[in-house]
């Protein structure tokens, strides 16, 4: 086993706190996206709902027309902001 023992001087302590307090005073967390927020995720009944769609027809468009879904442990949610877009979408496609 080996010991190694560093000498500083107070000087060069105080020198390394105040870099530090620096940094941690110029820091700033990332901003997390409106779309990662997992406050906005509803279940599937909820979407259906919110579609006005039956569940069958929710989840025929999460297997082939690529409603976005998230699946947490065999359970699906959706993000409200995403069902909106995926309506405007359609509802573009049907009209033009």
């Amino acid at each position: 086993m080996s010991l190694q023992l560093y000498s500083h001087s107070k000087g060069d302590l105080e020198k390394m706190v105040e870099i530090i307090l620096a940094k941690a005073q110029n820091f700033v967390l990332p901003q997390r996206k409106e779309e990662d927020q997992t406050e906005d995720l509803i279940t599937q009944t909820a979407a259906a709902k919110f579609l006005h769609m039956s569940i069958p027809t929710i989840i025929n468009h999460r297997k082939n027309k690529d409603l976005p879904h998230y699946n947490f442990s065999g359970r699906y949610f959706y993000s409200k902001k995403e069902l909106l877009d995926y309506g405007r979408k359609r509802n573009q496609n049907k009209a033009g």
